[in-house]
């Protein structure tokens, strides 16, 4: 009897989690499937086609010593602001 009516508030507990669990799930993919689509409308505008060429240009220059003088430059800055 007692063992009974623990497993049912235990059983009542694990869907109430499950139910939870599947709203957070269909919530982040909801989010997913919007930074994705905002990501896509800010890579067609020029702000956006300026970023991206620019960092395609940098990307293949990685090795280059300049640029890697200049990310760390870049990035000793950026954690002197934090």
């Amino acid at each position: 009897m007692l063992i009974d009516k623990l497993l049912v508030r235990r059983r009542i507990k694990v869907a109430r989690l499950a139910e939870k669990s599947r709203k957070q799930q269909q919530c982040i993919q909801l989010e997913s499937q919007l930074l994705k689509q905002r990501a896509s409308e800010f890579i067609g505008t020029p702000p956006g086609l300026m970023l991206s060429f620019s960092a395609g240009c940098l990307f293949q220059l990685r090795h280059n010593s300049a640029v890697k003088t200049m990310r760390r430059l870049v990035g000793v800055q950026w954690l002197r602001w934090f």
